[in-house]
């Protein structure tokens, strides 16, 4: 596949930063002749996700409000990545402000656009090991959070269910899990 599509114009619909810009483009497609005058592009924050695995062969989960589904969820630690802040060092801030836990051993589950066709939202996946406390858990965010550590087994279950409402986690899992059976961690 060659060139892609060429943007003729662009302007800005929204700008709400840092959390959100909204944009409409103008694009000639890889035919040269059809063009989309209104293809919406939306970008956010990038983010981090952590599938960590205690010595206790437990993974924490967090327990929030998410309002856009208007209910609680349980999801892996995460968080977005500050302005000039690398990935693997907001995984590690992240594991510690939500868990107050941190990793001997880390490994990257790898990086990913949610949707490709907008371009929004890019996931960076990391999967902790050799995980111990070093602090209390101090979130900082806006909702109560309630930290939960499930075994394998359990997690296994809440990513098959139709409780693993969010595709960042869902996603980590699949990785990690893939990831442990890779190293020999896991039993599959």
């Amino acid at each position: 596949m060659s060139g892609g599509w060429e943007v003729l114009r662009r302007r800005k619909l929204l700008d709400r930063s840092p959390w959100v810009r909204v944009f409409v483009e103008a694009v000639r497609l890889e035919d040269g002749r059809t063009v989309i005058d209104d293809f919406y592009m939306v970008e956010t924050l990038p983010f981090v996700v952590i599938f960590a695995l205690t010595p206790q062969r437990t993974v924490p989960m967090i327990e929030q409000y998410r309002h856009a589904l208007k209910r609680a969820v349980w999801e892996l630690p995460a968080g977005i990545i500050d302005s000039g802040e690398a990935p693997l060092d907001c995984a590690r801030r992240e594991l510690l402000e939500e868990t107050g836990l941190e990793a001997g051993r880390w490994e990257s589950l790898g990086d990913f656009v949610v949707d490709p066709n907008r371009g929004q939202g890019s996931a960076h996946l990391y999967l902790a090991l050799d995980t111990a406390p070093a602090a209390s858990p101090h979130p900082g965010d806006l909702q109560r959070q309630t930290l939960h550590f499930l075994t394998l087994d359990q997690l296994r279950d809440h990513w098959l269910s139709d409780d693993c409402a969010t595709l960042a986690s869902a996603t980590a899992i699949g990785l990690g899990f893939a990831h442990l059976e890779r190293l020999s961690i896991d039993r599959l």
